[in-house]
C-alpha cells in the first residue's frame, strides 16, 4: 500500500468511527441529496461527519494564462477582482500553488491526470499516453456524474469523453458572463439528484484580449484599468505598449471575474454551496515576456482558492507548496475511486479539513518545449524561498508567442537600442545561462541571478544535486547521467 493509500485509509477508519459505521460509506459512494437543506435542520454527529468526510459535490473554475500576481488577494492592487477575492475570504488561498509546466496544453495534461508531463507522456503538445488514467474515466457514473464548459486542450480527444460537453462556441469562446450562466444552469439542471464533478474553463485573460469589457449595469468598477495609473511588476519593463497591453490584460481579468461571480451566484441560489468545494485557479501565468513558457514564477506561479464551507473555515492562507497535479487525487478523494491510481499529486482535502499531515517541501516546474522554434528543455527546483533553473540546452534560443506577437516585446526591442541593462536582460531570456538561481523573499522578480555569486555557492550545489537526484529517481528523459 502506498503512503497515499494508507492516509487514505486511515482517514476513512475515523470516519467510520465519527459516522456510526455506515455513513461515510455512502457519502462516498454514490448519489445524494443535494445540499441545499438547511444545514441546521439535522446536527446529528453523523451528519456532521459524513459533512465534513468528502464534499458532495466538485467545481473547478479555470483561468487561461492567469498568474497569481494578477488578483486582488494575492496582493495587486491595480486589479479589478472582486468575486475571486471573495472565495479567498469564504475558503483558503494557498499562497504557493503552481502548474508544473508555463503552457497551455501540458499544463492541462497535467491537470487531468495527476501527474507530471514525463509520466503521462505530454512533455510539450504531445497526446497523454495509453495507459494514463484520465480526468472523465475516473470519475463517471456511478460516483458522479462529469461534465466540461469550454476548451479541452488536451489529447486524444477520445480519451476524454466527458458526459457532458459545452463545446467554446456555444457560449461566446467562454467570455460571454449571460451565455455561460445559461449552460451551467442547464448542466445542473441535468445532473440533479447526482453527485457532480463540473470543470468550467474561461477563456479571459488569454490573448487576444478581445473586448467589450464594459458592463453599464456595473456601477462603480474602475473598469477600463487605466495604463497610466498601473504599477508594473518588476520583471516587466515599462514602455507605453506594455502598460496599454497590461491594462487590456487586467480588463480582461474582470471580465473572467464577472463571469466567475455569475456561476457562483447560481450555486448559491441552488443551495450548493455549502457542502461543494469550489476550486478557482488557472492553467499557466501571464501572456507577458519572462512569464507564460517559461519557469520563472510568473511563468508557473498560480491563484487557486478553495472553498468548502461544511469543513474549511473562511480566510485562510495556506502557505504550503500546491500543484494542479494534486486536482485530480482531491477528485478521486471526493468521489471515492478506490484504489486511486499512483498520482505524483495528493488529495487536497486533509489540508481543507485542517488536518496535520506531513506534505511535500520542494516542487518542481518542467519545460520541454513549446509550438515555436526548437525545443528548449528546462527544469526548476524550489526550495524554502530559493529557486533554481536548470537550462539544459542553453545554447538554442528560446522562442515563444508571446515574443513573436505582443507590442510589448516589440516595444523593448526599440527601447533597449538605448538602454544596456534591458537588452543584456533580453538577451539572457533568449538565449538561456546554463543554471539560474534566485531568492525569492528578497528578489520575487527574479531579477537577479545568484548561480555565479560565490556567497550563493553552496546553495547552488544543494539545489543542483537535488534536482538532479530527483530526474533520476522519477525518470526525467532529461536526467543527468
Amino acid at each position: 500500500m502506498s503512503k497515499q493509500q494508507g492516509e487514505r485509509a486511515a482517514w476513512t477508519r475515523r470516519e467510520l468511527l465519527a459516522a456510526a459505521g455506515a455513513v461515510s460509506v455512502v457519502a462516498c459512494a454514490g448519489p445524494v441529496a443535494e445540499s441545499g437543506a438547511d444545514p441546521a435542520a439535522d446536527q446529528s454527529g453523523a451528519a456532521r461527519a459524513r459533512e465534513i468526510a468528502r464534499p458532495e459535490h466538485l467545481f473547478v473554475f479555470v483561468s487561461d494564462d492567469h498568474s497569481a500576481i494578477d488578483v486582488g488577494c494575492y496582493g495587486n492592487a491595480d486589479v479589478h477582482t472582486p468575486n475571486i477575492d471573495r472565495l479567498a475570504r469564504e475558503g483558503v488561498r494557498f499562497a504557493n500553488a503552481y502548474t508544473p509546466v508555463g503552457v497551455c496544453k501540458p499544463s492541462r495534461s497535467a491537470l487531468y491526470t495527476g501527474l507530471m508531463p514525463h509520466k503521462n507522456g505530454a512533455l510539450g503538445f504531445d497526446p497523454v499516453r495509453a495507459d494514463v488514467a484520465t480526468w472523465p474515466e475516473l470519475l463517471r457514473a456511478p460516483r458522479c456524474a462529469n461534465a466540461m464548459i469550454g476548451k479541452l486542450n488536451t489529447k486524444p480527444v477520445e480519451r476524454f469523453a466527458f458526459e457532458r460537453w459545452v463545446r467554446p462556441k456555444r457560449v461566446g469562446d467562454t467570455r460571454e458572463v449571460a451565455a455561460m450562466r445559461s449552460a451551467f444552469e442547464e448542466l445542473l439542471e441535468a445532473f440533479a439528484g447526482r453527485r457532480m464533478a463540473i470543470v468550467v474553463n474561461l477563456k479571459d485573460p488569454h490573448r487576444p484580449f478581445r473586448g467589450p469589457f464594459e458592463d453599464p449595469s456595473y456601477v462603480g468598477a474602475p473598469v477600463p484599468h487605466d495604463p497610466q495609473a498601473l504599477s508594473l511588476p518588476g520583471h516587466l519593463h515599462d514602455t507605453p505598449q506594455t502598460r496599454r497591453e497590461l491594462a487590456s490584460y487586467y480588463d480582461a481579468i474582470w471580465r473572467l471575474d464577472r463571469n466567475l461571480g455569475s456561476l457562483l451566484e447560481v450555486l448559491d441560489q441552488r443551495g450548493l454551496a455549502r457542502n461543494s468545494l469550489v476550486v478557482f485557479t488557472s492553467d499557466n501565468g501571464q501572456p507577458f515576456p519572462f512569464a507564460k513558457t517559461t519557469l520563472y514564477e510568473a511563468g508557473i506561479r498560480l491563484p487557486f482558492l478553495a472553498r468548502w464551507p461544511a469543513a474549511a473555515p473562511g480566510g485562510r492562507v495556506d502557505e504550503r507548496l500546491v500543484s494542479l497535479i494534486d486536482l485530480l487525487p482531491t477528485a478521486a478523494d471526493t468521489f471515492g475511486v478506490d484504489p486511486a491510481p499512483n498520482f505524483d499529486g495528493r488529495s487536497l482535502l486533509p489540508l481543507l479539513r485542517g488536518e496535520n499531515v506531513d506534505w511535500r517541501d520542494f516542487i518542481v516546474g518542467q519545460h520541454t518545449q513549446h509550438l515555436v522554434g526548437e525545443p528548449t528543455p528546462a527544469r526548476s527546483l524550489r526550495v524554502g524561498s530559493y529557486k533554481y533553473i536548470l537550462n539544459i540546452a542553453p545554447d538554442e534560443e528560446f522562442a515563444n508567442n508571446v515574443l513573436d506577437h505582443s507590442d510589448t516585446w516589440r516595444s523593448w526591442i526599440a527601447a533597449a537600442r538605448e538602454d544596456v541593462a534591458l537588452r543584456e536582460r533580453m538577451k539572457r531570456l533568449v538565449r538561456r545561462p546554463p543554471e539560474e538561481l534566485y531568492e525569492l523573499e528578497s528578489d520575487p522578480r527574479e531579477l537577479v541571478n545568484l548561480a555565479g555569486d560565490p556567497a550563493h555557492a553552496d546553495a547552488l550545489a544543494r539545489m543542483r544535486t537535488r534536482l538532479a537526484e530527483w530526474m533520476r529517481r522519477e525518470g526525467d528523459p532529461y536526467a543527468p547521467a
